[in-house]
């Protein structure tokens, strides 16, 4: 397992991935409108601004996707009323990043499909964003259980507890999760 120095407790961690997803962002947009940039080409169809504009926000979105697959691991190891989410978070950053790579693969590509390749293009991508909506659904519909109990927390009584593993609501006397079988109230 992973050392984790004293900078990487808590959720610290999460403003250098913001700041990196920033940075990225505004360089991009930046350097690739400056005339410079604009003005030379490749080939005479591709110009340096694609490729400044590709290369940050693709480091953009590779930070940010990290930023999700960290955000899943650092909540496996906590336990609460949103634990679930450790499911939801990464089919979603996916989702997103998947349906925003479409424009910033386009930036280098654009100037070399046909119409043909750009349908192919563009079906690949349809069918990326499907299984990317499809995975969230599922990751939704396995942890239906927490999100009910999480919306209707003011229905539980103060004597009900939450299961660690799937945040399905249990009564306080439960040793075991009726919906997963954990031991409540095991912190392992």
């Amino acid at each position: 397992m992973k050392k984790i120095n004293q900078t990487d407790t808590g959720w610290n961690w999460v403003g250098r991935y913001v700041a990196v997803i920033l940075l990225s962002l505004i360089l991009a947009t930046v350097i690739g409108n400056m005339d410079l940039f604009i003005k030379t080409t490749i080939g005479g169809k591709l110009n340096a601004s694609h490729i400044v504009q590709f290369l940050g926000y693709s480091a953009a979105l590779v930070a940010f996707w990290v930023l999700g697959q960290r955000a899943t691991i650092a909540l496996q190891q906590h336990e609460g009323k949103w634990s679930f989410m450790q499911h939801l978070i990464l089919p979603a950053v996916s989702l997103m990043v998947v349906s925003l790579a479409y424009s910033v693969l386009l930036l280098l590509l654009k100037s070399v499909l046909d119409t043909s390749l750009h349908n192919i293009y563009n079906w690949i991508f349809i069918v990326g964003i499907l299984a990317c909506a499809g995975w969230l659904v599922m990751a939704v519909l396995n942890q239906s259980a927490s999100l009910t109990a999480l919306f209707t927390d003011s229905k539980l009584g103060s004597q009900d507890l939450l299961c660690a593993g799937c945040g399905a609501s249990c009564k306080a006397t439960d040793k075991f999760c009726k919906q997963c079988g954990k031991v409540l109230g095991d912190t392992a």
